[in-house]
């Protein structure tokens, strides 16, 4: 796709992707879930990046029933999931998943969102290895202001072990982006200016997700590794 064209041709960037790649390897267990803004205020052209987006952070996890775990909801008026936690453990699947997200479009409703996310996806029926101990992920994606309260869900996810990181483009409120996000905001608040920087962004949030996972999961995985 156009991540392995971008890499072809700047040989810092596939440094870099060998690099995440790397780390991602030993990052070898978690559940990671995405609430993506599907609203009006995104549009179809923008979507198509968010969408990008999110194939390059995909496509940088080693993925598997017994590694990394992915979940994606698309949020508007109401939260729509698009996959679970068990629905796909093979890469290639999720990949194509992304590629064909239909967008939906409506209005911004993230608390109502955030609570659905708890409730319906951070659960063992849904896939969740919360209760094996395995590191508990959520990544929202917005650009609008959200058009309901956001502290209580978000507070609900954060005291529920979850680690929560916000990616926010111009337009957001960085107050409500920072409200949401686990501490410090500075390692959890994502924002930028527009659209067009966003898949600039995706290698350093692939880099800080994998890096958190190593450092959580590194002994755990070590000794897997070590017992192979």
């Amino acid at each position: 796709m156009v991540l392995q064209k971008d890499a072809a041709s700047d040989p810092l960037k596939t440094r870099k992707l060998q690099n995440i790649s790397s780390v991602c390897r030993k990052a070898s267990m978690a559940d990671i879930i995405f609430l993506v803004d599907g609203s009006w205020s995104i549009g179809t052209k923008n979507f198509k990046i968010m969408q990008d987006l999110l194939y390059t952070i995909v496509n940088g996890f080693d993925i598997g029933q017994d590694k990394i775990r992915v979940g994606m909801i698309q949020y508007s008026d109401v939260p729509y999931t698009e996959f679970l936690l068990n629905a796909y453990y093979n890469k290639n699947d999720i990949l194509q998943k992304i590629q064909k997200l239909h967008y939906k479009g409506g209005g911004t409703k993230t608390g109502q969102s955030l609570q659905f996310m708890l409730e319906n996806h951070f659960v063992t029926s849904a896939g969740s290895r919360k209760e094996e101990g395995v590191p508990q992920i959520a990544v929202v994606l917005t650009k609008g202001q959200a058009e309901d309260n956001v502290q209580n869900p978000a507070t609900a996810i954060k005291n529920a072990g979850i680690t929560l990181y916000t990616i926010g483009i111009k337009g957001s409120a960085l107050s409500e982006l920072q409200e949401m996000a686990s501490e410090p905001a500075d390692k959890h608040v994502y924002e930028v200016e527009d659209f067009a920087s966003l898949q600039g962004l995706s290698y350093s949030i692939l880099q800080v997700l994998c890096t958190t996972l190593e450092e959580i999961t590194g002994p755990a995985t070590q000794v897997a590794h070590g017992m192979s």
